[in-house]
């Protein structure tokens, strides 16, 4: 199967034909359509004629990469061409497939095509929505890591280059200088910043879909809220597959579970519900993300917190024995019991009258004798929602909630000065005192 390659208004095109199609797959991408030319290959021989497009600006394709603009129109106009192709009539079903930022070009192409009746479904893996939606999450903490990093590496260039998120950068004030002082500069720094969220307008878009939808994601993965709710609002038959991986989804059977979905979709018989991996006993079956919560009280304290020795963030899943002994935040056992859990906690902090930046960590004492870092949020304001949870608490086990002001270099520092956190340059030690802490706990 030899790809063919192919203009389209600019746009570096591929399409390896299948030699008994059933469907075709798109993929866009700013990620080298090239380096996923032998992906497409596998697809062409399930029976899927595949087409990669490099999106504007990137790699193959004329013009300005400027991310997260433009890619539902330049998604439009790819399904106008394919579907003016002869082998288009062998197969007239289209699914549209994304990983990442790739999954953004898919969202943004059905909610683009929404006259066109010949999309099968939307296949979507760690979906990276839009520019606010990458930018912060819902309590508005600024993600400086994982922007540094992806905007140093793939943002305003036409091909990806090495990061220059080096530790040294990550700690430089203000966080606003950090676009210019990158070894790369990032003429879009002040953009990222400046972006906010659109859930609100996003779910109503989402709702008012008919297709099918496979989200894969994972708990270790930056966007996992962003993945169910995807989930939860889409409008037609929508899948779920949720595990403990991280954005590269490694050891996840992500294509192998595709291609089972594809083939459902086909034989009519979409996929609906959550499929929950990672568990003792299998996988659990949800219908719906749970949304009940049991209120936990938990005593206040006080501790000295300094931006600039701030409390460290960490992946899911790490050993994190090590930071109960800080002084820089409350440590607080959680009554739980023995069993699966899953849902969004929610932690509410009675602060007085403070007006900063909250972080918490929940981390489970294990058998074998780790702790095992399992869920952390910031938040701008007093109400931190943590990170999506999918998990198991054996007999002997315990929970611990951890109470700070930080969580560096995942989010950005309060700096605790009058001075906005991304734009001051003042940063000073100081005292938080906590009055009373409720926690809600998935039940």
């Amino acid at each position: 199967m030899t790809p063919h390659e192919y203009r389209i208004g600019g746009l570096r095109t591929f399409v390896v034909e299948a030699r008994d199609p059933r469907a075709v797959l798109l993929l866009r991408t700013p990620y080298n359509s090239e380096a996923h030319l032998a992906e497409a290959t596998g697809w062409a021989e399930r029976g899927f004629t595949t087409v990669v497009q490099d999106v504007r600006g990137r790699y193959g394709s004329a013009g300005s990469f400027r991310p997260y603009c433009g890619e539902g129109a330049d998604g439009l106009a790819c399904i106008e061409w394919i579907t003016a192709r002869a082998w288009w009539l062998q197969a007239p079903a289209l699914f549209l497939y994304g990983t990442s930022y790739g999954a953004h070009c898919a969202t943004e192409t059905v909610f683009a095509a929404s006259e066109f009746d010949s999309i099968a479904g939307v296949s979507v893996v760690v979906p990276a929505l839009g520019l606010g939606e990458t930018a912060r999450n819902r309590d508005r903490a600024f993600y400086l890591e994982s922007r540094l990093g992806w905007w140093s590496e793939h943002g305003d260039a036409a091909h990806s280059r090495t990061s220059s998120a080096s530790p040294g950068l990550l700690e430089r004030l203000p966080v606003s200088d950090i676009g210019s002082s990158s070894s790369a500069p990032i003429p879009s720094w002040h953009s990222v910043l400046a972006a906010r969220r659109s859930d609100a307008e996003r779910a109503a878009v989402v709702a008012a879909q008919h297709c099918p939808l496979l989200a894969q994601g994972g708990t270790a993965d930056w966007f996992t809220q962003d993945t169910i709710d995807l989930w939860s609002s889409w409008g037609g038959p929508s899948a779920l597959a949720l595990g403990p991986w991280d954005h590269c989804m490694r050891g996840s059977n992500r294509a192998g579970r595709m291609n089972e979905w594809l083939g459902a979709v086909l034989d009519g018989r979409p996929w609906t519900g959550a499929q929950l991996y990672g568990h003792p006993d299998g996988p659990l079956r949800l219908h719906r993300w749970p949304s009940d919560r049991k209120a936990i009280e938990l005593p206040g304290g006080s501790f000295l917190a300094d931006p600039l020795q701030p409390f460290p963030s960490h992946a899911p899943g790490i050993d994190v024995r090590g930071l109960a002994s800080r002084s820089d935040c409350l440590v607080r056992p959680v009554p739980w019991q023995a069993g699966a859990v899953v849902g969004t906690p929610v932690v509410r902090i009675d602060g007085g009258n403070s007006d900063r930046h909250w972080g918490a960590m929940l981390v489970a004492h294990r058998r074998g004798g780790e702790v095992e870092h399992l869920t952390q949020g910031m938040s701008l304001g007093s109400v931190v929602h943590l990170a999506p949870l999918s998990t198991h608490i054996h007999e002997g086990e315990e929970l611990t909630l951890m109470i700070s002001a930080h969580a560096f270099p995942r989010y950005a520092r309060d700096l605790h000065t009058d001075e906005d956190h991304l734009y001051g340059s003042r940063a000073v030690p100081m005292h938080r005192t906590v009055r009373g802490i409720e926690l809600e706990m998935p039940s």
